[in-house]
């Protein structure tokens, strides 16, 4: 016998980590004492992948191995699963004693006589196996176990249990439920399903790309079974179904899991196959059902007997594996579906499952179902399903017989797969239905909103976009309620916001206000608090405050979005409105408007200095959008990234993305792309203190001084240019640009704004009046809330004061700026205050100190606070105001993990022990960055 030489290499199983090294630890003991081993599992839970790691991993090692399998059409063949596994090995029957050798012959028909008894088969099985043994380790492997013929499966049986001492390992796979050949004792390895990480795993790397919403519905209806994972997608036949426009009520199997599950429901009686249907397609919350199962308890008993269902204690049925309720719906004509559905619209108590159960019963047109679904279409956006609303959308339109109204239905459902969704083809396939609908529907307002939204989340084209919609929106009735409406103005404002052109916003502009009875007012805020921040009046600030606190509890990911975009350049984040909608697409919801959502949180991440956040959640928006194919959306996510590379110095990273940005951005006339690509270029000039560079960047988009309409860079970069107006000795201009900010009404805006206006007076005082200037800004303990800005006003503070000669005092506020960059790890403005340290004659200082180190100010301060001393006691006795004192404390606290003052004497005694540690241990000067 030669050993095996085509058993599959040995690779890492997904999930199956413990498993195999069970199994490696199984074949390292048989290899010295002999041992067997079965794995026990549902049908396609992975139990011949494990079977082939482990014959690929002996085989490596220098094992014989040899294969068998039990076929149900072999069961009743005596030794027909012996005579398959030993197959390769009866060259060697000569070898054996003359009794042995002639007993396994004819057992296994290579010789005729007699049937010899099964106790001498199992002596001579033993003699083989062991004369095999001497020649190299020995693996059995039997697949299938449940169909191998009873003569063979007793053989092996008595062989099983008489391995001790022999290099001989048999590993044996079977079905759960099925009965084993082995003894109990033998070791067991159970195979479970795959948590949805690793199903998700398996799935992106073995299918073709599927929108997140039918990767959901397919992990959840494969129930962690790596074969199914496999398969479900295959049944998948239209471009709908996998973007997850009209996916069926129940994913359809393939004849290969259809083989597989549904024979058991299939020998179910007809009164329990009914009651399972009506289970199957009620979904998971079965509460309709309760009534009907608890009357029908003795129908149900036989499926319950078989183990394909449980009911719980509230009578609610549950299938214990999703492929069975798959089958019982395969199983079941499509009229026996149709009058399930029918009993359940019946049933159902909520509108719009009653709607969706109605739709499902319809045969040909019904217009009194298309629009209840259409309504309950709406609902589900309103609960914050988008992916279930287009669904039941695209239901509605099925079932329409007039042809304009199928197209607009078509084309609603095309615009929230669009634009929010996240079903870019699955949009077009629709858009292109309604078409072949109604030719002459494509310039409706719907129609145009869906084309639109595609052509500027998918192509980028801006301009045909724009002109596309504006059309649309000219010939519509002002006073009209018609959704389109909206969905119009909301993709508008998309398109100006990517071309960044101030005709586009004045277009907008116009449109809202005609229309600004009918739409949403947080859409109608949102054209001026986002289209031109800069313009921004106390009331509508004092409006958009109130629906942000509206929108608290809100699961509607249309109207959260429209309120965080209104507040999206006036600081005002429905943060945990957005995050729900973030969460939600994570879980394979709506992917646009979580994208959408990402970019919102990575923004406010960036302003807040959390900026490993930001660049997480940036990366992940543009993980999506690659992955969802929406290359316009990724710019959004690109320029969060783009910011931080700025401030930290990655300039390669820079040079690579404005390259790649400019490339895309011109020829589709993307103008705001390139006017942000601009800010960043320039906020990485001023780290390099390369202030006339800087200075040219922001000044080809609008003069001190002056903010144009629509400009939404100038209300973030306004103490990049003041700084930059400062580094070139353009003070005048610097301090024009200022007040023209401040007569703007900028300090109102947001507390953010009005640090910056305060942080920009202070760079450009004069001699007499900028100390108190930037005391008041650095000293503010709300400054603390955007920590890169206030490092960049301590390092400015500190710089003043150090060409002054107030070397004392500017080493506090240098120390406290390389305090704040290194936090963020922003290695250029890093470096440029640790010089400005050094030239203090500041000669120890720790550049890696640990980041929630005090400084010598912070601690005195904290000591007196721990002692009982108030703020103004403290103050009079280091000569600081009782604000500073206060300022100080608001940066201690975090840093020593404490919220109140009555911890500050414990969080000091823990700080003293570990500096007290830390002194004791050998000093490493390498770690030291100022000498």
């Amino acid at each position: 016998m030669t050993r095996s030489t085509d058993a599959p290499s040995a690779r890492a199983l997904l999930g199956r980590d413990a498993e195999t090294a069970a199994l490696d630890r199984f074949l390292a003991t048989s290899a010295r004492t002999g041992g067997a081993c079965r794995v026990v599992g549902e049908p396609g839970i992975g139990k011949s992948a494990l079977l082939d790691h482990a014959a690929a991993r002996a085989a490596a090692d220098g094992w014989q191995v040899l294969r068998g399998s039990g076929f149900e059409y072999e069961a009743d063949l005596t030794y027909a699963g012996l005579h398959q596994l030993m197959l390769p090995a009866f060259p060697t029957l000569a070898d054996l004693p003359a009794p042995h050798g002639g007993v396994l012959s004819t057992a296994l028909g290579i010789e005729a006589g007699p049937p010899p008894r099964r106790l001498v088969v199992t002596t001579a099985l033993l003699s083989w196996f062991g004369l095999l043994g001497r020649r190299g380790p020995l693996l059995l492997v039997v697949d299938d176990v449940q169909w191998l013929d009873r003569a063979s499966a007793l053989a092996l049986s008595r062989v099983a249990r008489r391995l001790s001492g022999l290099p001989v390992a048999l590993l044996t796979a079977q079905r759960s439920g099925s009965e084993s050949f082995l003894d109990e004792r033998t070791d067991t390895l159970t195979l479970g399903p795959l948590d949805d990480a690793d199903a998700a795993r398996l799935l992106r790397s073995r299918a073709a790309p599927l929108h997140p919403a039918t990767r959901r519905r397919v992990i959840l209806e494969a129930g962690g079974n790596p074969l199914a994972l496999v398969e479900l997608p295959r049944a998948l036949t239209s471009e709908e179904e996998r973007a997850g426009d009209r996916l069926p009520v129940v994913l359809r199997l393939t004849d290969r899991l259809r083989t597989m599950f549904a024979a058991r429901v299939e020998a179910l009686p007809r009164p329990t196959r009914h009651l399972l249907l009506l289970a199957a397609l009620n979904g998971r919350d079965g509460a309709p059902l309760v009534p009907t199962l608890a009357a029908a308890a003795a129908d149900l008993a036989p499926a319950e007997e078989q183990g394909l269902v449980r009911v719980e204690r509230d009578q609610r049925l549950v299938f214990r594996h999703p492929l069975t309720r798959a089958a019982t719906v395969e199983l079941a004509t499509p009229a026996e579906r149709r009058a399930a559905h029918r009993h359940l619209a019946e049933l159902a108590t909520d509108p719009s499952l009653r709607a969706v159960h109605r739709g499902e019963a319809a045969l040909g047109y019904d217009e009194d179902a298309a629009a209840a679904l259409q309504e309950a279409g709406r609902v589900a956006v309103s609960r914050g399903d988008v992916v279930q609303a287009v669904a039941r959308m695209v239901r509605a339109a099925e079932l329409t017989a007039e042809p304009r109204e199928r197209a607009r239905r078509l084309a609603e459902a095309a615009y929230l797969g669009a634009n929010f969704s996240g079903s870019l083809d699955g949009a077009h396939a629709l858009l292109e239905e309604a078409r072949r609908a109604a030719p002459d529907a494509v310039h409706t307002l719907g129609a145009a909103a869906a084309a639109a939204a595609h052509l500027l989340n998918s192509d980028g084209d801006i301009d045909t976009a724009h002109r596309m919609l504006v059309a649309a929106l000219a010939h519509a009735d002002p006073r009209s309620t018609d959704p389109a409406v909206e969905a119009a103005v909301t993709t508008l404002m998309a398109v100006c916001t990517f071309g960044g052109r101030a005709a586009l916003w004045e277009e907008l502009d116009r449109t809202v206000a005609r229309f600004s009875t009918v739409l949403p007012r947080a859409l109608v805020l949102g054209a001026r608090t986002f289209g031109d921040p800069a313009r921004s009046t106390p009331a509508m600030l004092a409006e958009l405050d109130a629906l942000v606190e509206q929108i608290g509890s809100d699961t509607n990911p249309v109207r959260i979005l429209q309120v965080g975009l209104a507040g999206h350049y006036v600081d005002r984040l429905p943060r945990a409105a957005v995050e729900r909608v973030v969460d939600d697409a994570r879980r394979g919801g709506a992917v646009a408007a979580g994208a959408n959502g990402l970019i919102l949180l990575a923004v406010d991440a960036y302003h807040t200095g959390r900026w490993t956040e930001a660049v997480a959640l940036a990366q992940e928006c543009a993980e999506w959008c690659r992955e969802n194919g929406y290359p316009t959306l990724e710019w959004g996510a690109l320029h969060v990234s783009l910011l931080v590379a700025a401030a930290r110095g990655d300039r390669q990273r820079l040079r690579d993305a404005h390259e790649r940005a400019h490339r895309w951005a011109v020829p589709r006339r993307a103008y705001a792309v390139r006017t942000f690509t601009s800010g960043t270029e320039a906020l990485a000039a001023l780290a390099s203190g390369r202030h006339e560079d800087a200075y040219a960047l922001l000044t080809s988009v609008a003069p001190p001084g002056d903010f144009p309409d629509h400009d939404q860079l100038g209300v973030w970069s306004l103490l990049d240019l003041v700084e930059a107006a400062v580094g070139t000795g353009r003070v005048g201009e610097a301090r024009a640009h200022v007040e023209a900010a401040t007569a703007l009404g900028l300090p109102r805006v947001s507390p953010r704004l009005a640090f910056q206006c305060r942080a920009g007076r202070a760079m450009t005082a004069d001699a007499r009046t900028y100390r108190a200037a930037f005391e008041d800004v650095v000293d503010d303990p709300g400054a603390s809330a955007w920590p890169f800005h206030l490092a960049r006003v301590e390092l400015a503070f500190g710089d003043r004061l150090r060409q002054d000669r107030e070397l004392r005092r500017a080493r506090v506020r240098l120390e406290r700026a390389v305090e704040l960059f290194a936090r963020l790890d922003a290695t250029p403005w890093l470096d440029r205050a640790r010089t400005s340290l050094r030239s203090t004659g500041r000669t120890v200082r720790r550049a890696a100190a640990a980041p929630d180190a005090l400084t010598p100010q912070e601690r005195e301060i904290a000591r007196l606070a721990a002692s009982g001393l108030t703020n103004r006691q403290i103050g009079s006795r280091l000569c600081l105001s009782p604000r500073t004192v206060g300022g100080h404390l608001y940066r201690v606290f975090p840093k020593l993990g404490i919220s109140t003052r009555a911890a500050l004497r414990d969080a000091l005694t823990e700080r003293e022990r570990e500096r007290a540690t830390t002194s004791a241990a050998p000093r490493d000067d390498a770690a030291y960055g100022v000498s």
